[in-house]
């Protein structure tokens, strides 16, 4: 059980590099922001997915981006 604790970390401390690279948000975010509000964000899935259609990608980041903070405040998670 030992080898459990190392190899978690092994995974886990690139992915949460590779998160603040790409999303500027930390792992831990990430997955509050999942598991806290997957039932807005379930129910926002199509709002998402017209809005990853647009074709200007700099519109399309602001679009995704006030979509997502749109959801965490309907679920009471601070964006």
């Amino acid at each position: 059980m030992e080898w459990l604790l190392p190899l978690i970390l092994q995974i886990v401390i690139p992915a949460d590099s590779l998160m603040q690279v790409t999303l500027n948000k930390s792992l831990a975010q990430v997955i509050q922001e999942q598991i806290s509000c997957r039932k807005e964000f379930n129910e926002a899935k199509k709002e998402f997915e017209e809005a990853n259609t647009i074709d200007d990608p700099l519109i399309r980041l602001i679009a995704i981006d006030k979509l997502r903070r749109t959801v965490l405040l309907r679920c009471g998670v601070r964006p």
